[in-house]
This record gives structure tokens, sequence and C-alpha cells, in this order.
């Protein structure tokens, strides 16, 4: 199957629904908040007419993965259209631009290259190909437990159809963009399945939270920037709770942000990381916060610690229908819950 007729195939049960983080990026980038309500426009009817949110459609594609390492000579023959019709490539590209992060091409190149020393059977039993085989061999058991721990963190209703690609030698680890895209090939996984289950996990309540923002009932009372940092924290956050909260079903050994989660020192210093981002939104430049919520935020992974400990308040001091009630509502609401439970000096300064 030629790389166009992949892309056309996948285009046809795609979903949009934006990572939290890259809607930041967006809104500021390119002063697009509005782009933000023209998606969620379209994603209205898709929630509403949502059976039942365990019975949601994920499907599995292997095909960038196995093109990649069965077929590396065609693929750099061939690299912009694999680049342009292969999703996990183009979705990877959209999600550089909008992250400003420039791929680096080249590396990539270097990699792919390495596989064409490889026999035909050392490409059929590479190791990225046994680790994703057995992850899509693995989904239907996986999904039985999943869907339903997943669905019990979201409002009721909620549509999680969603296309998950499988590629190698991206920069990113995994992201959602109108797909979820999962690099096999990054150490961070230490070449451990449970690993990327679990992540899993993240993507796809992200899927949830995104396709609700439409309906948020909560007045938005900050300027964009703010809400935009707001949003990051609460679902970047509230997904890192979620996989957590799973480790003894879905067990990640490996997961860098649990174990700062369980540290007390680290969760100090990410709480004076966030508010020291939101001191700083009325000083620095647009790019220049960009760069620095990138940094400190994302890459230092306060959105995500500081967010999932606060979920972890919310839901051990008023139970998990309170915390769901905060995907409905918005993350300022989110937020003041939180602030409502915290002592003085772990509260969310924001405004």
């Amino acid at each position: 199957m030629s790389f166009q007729v992949r892309r056309s195939v996948a285009d046809a049960d795609t979903r949009i629904a934006i990572n939290g983080q890259v809607i930041m990026k967006l809104n500021r980038i390119t002063s697009a908040r509005m782009l933000i309500l023209g998606i969620c426009g379209t994603l209205a009817m898709q929630v509403a007419e949502a059976t039942s949110c365990t019975n949601a459609t994920l499907n599995f594609s292997t095909s960038a993965l196995e093109s990649v390492v069965k077929e590396p000579e065609r693929v750099l023959a061939e690299e912009g259209l694999f680049w342009e019709e292969e999703p996990a490539q183009h979705f990877t590209r959209l999600w550089a631009e909008a992250v400003n992060h420039q791929i680096d091409y080249e590396k990539w190149r270097s990699d792919v290259a390495l596989l064409m020393d490889l026999s035909e059977e050392e490409r059929i039993n590479h190791g990225l190909v046994r680790m994703t085989n057995g992850i899509v061999n693995g989904q239907k058991p996986f999904l039985k437990q999943a869907l339903p721990y997943v669905c019990s963190y979201l409002p009721e209703g909620a549509n999680l159809d969603v296309s998950i690609y499988f590629t190698a030698y991206i920069p990113a680890r995994s992201f959602l963009w109108e797909g979820i895209v999962i690099n096999v090939s990054a150490p961070y996984w230490h070449g451990n399945p449970d690993n990327i289950f679990n992540n899993l996990l993240h993507e796809i309540w992200h899927v949830g939270y995104a396709k609700h923002r439409e309906f948020r009932t909560e007045e938005v009372t900050v300027d964009a920037a703010r809400y935009d940092m707001l949003d990051t924290l609460h679902n970047e956050g509230f997904a890192t709770h979620v996989g957590y909260r799973s480790n003894s079903i879905f067990h990640a050994p490996d997961e860098k942000d649990y174990l700062l989660l369980e540290d007390p020192d680290d969760v100090a210093r990410l709480l004076r990381v966030i508010n020291d981002l939101f001191a700083q939104v009325d000083v620095l430049s647009s790019d220049d916060l960009d760069r620095l919520t990138w940094d400190q935020g994302v890459i230092g992974r306060a959105f995500y610690v500081v967010g999932a400990l606060m979920a972890q308040t919310i839901e051990d001091a008023l139970g998990k229908q309170a915390l769901i009630d905060t995907v409905s509502a918005g993350p300022i609401n989110f937020i003041n819950l939180y602030n409502s439970l915290a002592n003085v000096d772990a509260k969310i300064i924001y405004q």
C-alpha cells in the first residue's frame, strides 16, 4: 500500500483532539484562540452522538514503524512522501511546528540508514517490531481494562474514538494531535512495553478532555495567556494523575513523573516553578513566556507533577466525582477547588 493510500484511509477515521501543551503554544504563537473554538465546534456532534465511553473505537496503526524498520531504503528514497502521507510523520511535523521544535532530519536519516545493514530476517525480528507487535497483539485485554478505567475519570458520554500510530526516531516520545503518536524507539520506555501501555492511558484520557472543551461551564475571568497555562496545568496534571493511579494495574516502573510526584522536595520545588511562571505573564514577552513555560512547565515537568498533585488532593479530599466535574467546568474551577483545600504555602497564585 502506498504512503498516500495509508494517509487517506487514516484520515477517514481520525478525530481531532489536541494536547493541552500544544494548544498553549498554538494560541500564543499564532494568536489563534478562535482556532480552538472552531475545532471544538466540529466536536459537538461527536460528543452528543457518542454512545458509551467504554465502546470507543481505538485503531492501532503500525504502518509507519513497519515501513521504517522493514523498508528503510524505500522510506529514505521517498522521504518527502513518507513524511507527508504517513499520519504519524505528518502529525509529528505539525506538533514540531506548534511547539517551535526543529526536527533533526539528518539524525532521523542516520537512524533509519542503520537499518539498511540488517538482513530481512533481522528486520522482521527487530526489537522495535517485536515490542510494537506485543502492544498491538495485547490491545484487546489492555482496552478491556483501560477504557472503563479512563472513562471513570471523564464526564458521562465522553467520546474517546481515536487512532494510535506507532513510529520511530521522531523527537517526541508520544503526543496527541489528530491521533495519538507513539515513538517506540524513545529511550524513555527502556524497551518495556508496560511503560507505553501506561502512557497510553494518559494520552487516551487527553482525547476525552479535548473533546469537552466546547462544553465548559465556567466564565473565563483571566487573560488568554494565563488561561492557556491553567488549561495545560489541568489537562496534563489530570492525565498524569490518571496514569499514576493506574500504576497497580498498568505498572510503569520507569515513569519519571511518578518518581517526582512521590518526592516532597521535588513537589515543593515544582510548585514554586508554577507560581514563578504565572508571575512572569505580565513581565515577559509572548515569545519569552512560551520558551519559559516550555522549558520549565513541559520539559521540567512542572505542569505534569503539580497538576497531578492538585488532582490527587481533590480526589482524596472530595471524591472522584468532584474531580471529574472540573473537566465539565474548566481549569479555573480546578485550580480554585484545589486552592480551597491546599495549605497556604502550596496554593497556586495565578492572578
